[in-house]
């Protein structure tokens, strides 16, 4: 009697754990869908087959393998799993800077993650996104890269700096833009020279070397430009974040080939935020695009309220084609944020981060009806 009930109580124990490793080798086929790759092509009537996480084919002519689980998605579009490129989900108030130092490069902003997952903006069809330290430190640590059902996917993604009024007005010195960057110059000197010690020092030196992006938020002109005059000078992998005036200097930005995270496009002004987002315009995106920029769009959320979804659609109601609003939050975004080789684009070898709409995702009229990640159905409508 007593073997009996441990085979039982094993078999109970083992068979959740035997269903997962058989749902994860079973190839699973969408079928039907008008794919949209995230990289420009579109596939009318398509199919696509995942297995274990990852995308193994997709096609007009591609067929669901034998014994596959085929999911039947005629009507409906299909595309990457959304990314916003600039966030703060799963960090407190409290987590969002350090309070010690104007400087804090070596910060890892994953140690201070809370649940990074977000259901919120899961259902809205958004599976990645780059967390950023706030801006109120000159350089505020090192972001991170997470999935929103809370797995990593790059530790230590970039470097995130400011270079606005927020950093200016959270420390007593110093007092003036023209301070600030200076000191950030010093440091980049000492860098240069190895004679910045500890874990900053050693932030730095992968800074200096492009092994790790420099992301600075800056949103007016001047600020945007000394940007672009630091990172010639020292060399920078630099990517500029909100870039609220970046339109007024566009040229100026594609000439250095430099990437933008645009966004938030709605930004109150006075007491709803800060005053030098005064050039803001919801055609920022299109104008930088036209431009010759490399975008990228962002909600600089934490999670609850609009996600990136919005972003798109606002940004293409102001200017930006069906298509670049797409690759702003797929495969331009995943190439922005270096995860290109992962995630972004519908293509044999990437990650089974799948959405399916009823709608073009693109539109108000878009709605998620299923949101694969890793190959998981994590929300279905």
């Amino acid at each position: 009697m007593k073997n009996q009930m441990l085979t039982l109580v094993l078999a109970l124990v083992l068979i959740p754990f035997c269903w997962a490793a058989h749902t994860q080798d079973t190839p699973v086929a969408i079928r039907g869908a008008t794919i949209l790759t995230g990289a420009g092509d579109v596939i009318e009537a398509g199919t696509l087959v995942f297995v274990g996480g990852k995308i193994v084919a997709l096609g007009a002519d591609v067929s669901p393998p034998d014994g596959a689980d085929v999911i039947e998605a005629e009507g409906l579009y299909a595309t990457p799993g959304f990314i916003d490129a600039y966030s703060h989900v799963g960090l407190g108030f409290s987590s969002l800077w350090h309070r010690e130092s104007l400087m804090a490069a070596s910060r890892r902003i994953a140690d201070f993650l809370d649940n990074p997952g977000d259901s919120n903006w899961l259902r809205s069809g958004v599976t990645t996104t780059y967390v950023s330290p706030g801006g109120q430190n000159l350089v505020g640590g090192l972001g991170v890269i997470v999935k929103l059902t809370g797995s990593i996917v790059r530790d230590t993604a970039a470097v995130s700096a400011s270079f606005g009024e927020t950093a200016l007005n959270a420390f007593e010195a110093p007092t003036t833009r023209q301070g600030m960057i200076a000191i950030l110059r010093q440091t980049l000197i000492r860098a240069q020279e190895d004679a910045l010690e500890g874990e900053d020092g050693r932030t730095f030196a992968q800074v200096l070397t492009g092994e790790l992006p420099f992301r600075v938020l800056a949103n007016t002109p001047d600020d945007i430009l000394t940007a672009l005059r630091l990172a010639e000078e020292f060399d920078l992998n630099l990517i500029l974040d909100s870039a609220a005036g970046g339109h007024e200097v566009a040229e100026a930005i594609a000439k250095a080939n430099v990437p933008v995270v645009v966004g938030p496009t709605i930004i109150g002004i006075g007491s709803g935020g800060p005053y030098e987002t005064f050039a803001l315009t919801p055609s920022n995106a299109a104008s930088l695009h036209r431009s010759g920029v490399r975008i990228a769009l962002s909600t600089a959320g934490f999670g609850a309220g609009r996600s990136v979804v919005m972003e798109a659609v606002l940004a293409k109601a102001h200017g930006l084609s069906e298509a670049a609003a797409l690759g702003a939050v797929t495969s331009d975004a995943a190439a922005i944020l270096g995860i290109g080789d992962r995630l972004g684009t519908l293509a044999a070898g990437m990650d089974a981060d799948i959405v399916l709409w009823e709608g073009h995702p693109i539109s108000t009229w878009g709605e998620t009806k299923r949101v694969i990640v890793d190959g998981e159905t994590v929300f279905e409508r």
